[in-house]
């Protein structure tokens, strides 16, 4: 379990995971980017998954959050119910919330495909230029609405990235390798800690560039 680690900043799932274990991530508080497999069952598992970590804060911000007590007033049918009945309702009331936060984790990067794509453990070079040529370069430059990220951003964070799928994607749009997240890191900063393949890969590209021009 990954609980309490406090560096841990990005975790890249394979698609082949169907179950989390409750509290998995518990106050690792610099986690801010996860994203559930489309596969995994958002009802199974991951009680307060990502209780007091960054992305929490991010589903937060969006309305989605655990919940444990259902509130209720003297005029509900609760203030006049057994205690039992009360535990019943507020573990029916947690467990929904757990649904709905795993869910968050699953599609919230839906609407940043692109992203989504590079973010990928399986992610190849071919899948990367496949997007570019059905989508079009300008993809290349679309920032996510939770992260303030980039498509580089996002694959030169992936350790599972292939070197030459960093290296074809900043070909597209060098100037996006200096590009700033909303932590102040441009994907050069993300290769250096998590690809050096990619960091060297990029390296190249940019001098590349550099005499190109």
């Amino acid at each position: 379990a990954f609980e309490w680690c406090t560096s841990l900043e990005a975790l890249f799932l394979p698609k082949t995971l169907k179950w989390i274990g409750n509290e998995v991530f518990h106050s690792c508080r610099s986690l801010r980017l996860l994203i559930l497999p489309h596969d995994i069952d958002p009802g199974d598992g991951g009680g307060d998954m990502i209780e007091d970590t960054a992305i929490y804060k991010i589903a937060k911000t969006a309305g989605v959050e655990y919940e444990y007590e259902v509130e209720y007033s003297d005029d509900d049918e609760l203030f006049w119910a057994t205690e039992e009945s009360i535990h019943r309702a507020n573990e029916s009331l947690y467990h929904e919330s757990i649904m709905r936060v795993n869910e968050w984790l699953i599609h919230h990067m839906d609407e940043a495909p692109f992203h989504t794509l590079c973010y990928k453990s399986s992610v190849t070079t071919k899948q990367i230029n496949d997007y570019l040529d059905e989508h079009g370069n300008d993809t290349a430059a679309a920032i996510d609405p939770h992260h303030g990220m980039n498509p580089l951003h996002m694959l030169s964070m992936n350790p599972h990235a292939p070197s030459d799928a960093i290296a074809a994607l900043l070909d597209v749009k060098a100037d996006n390798a200096f590009g700033l997240d909303n932590q102040g890191k441009m994907p050069l900063d993300y290769a250096r800690d998590y690809n050096a393949d990619g960091l060297i890969a990029m390296i190249k590209g940019l001098c590349n560039h550099r005499h190109g021009t």
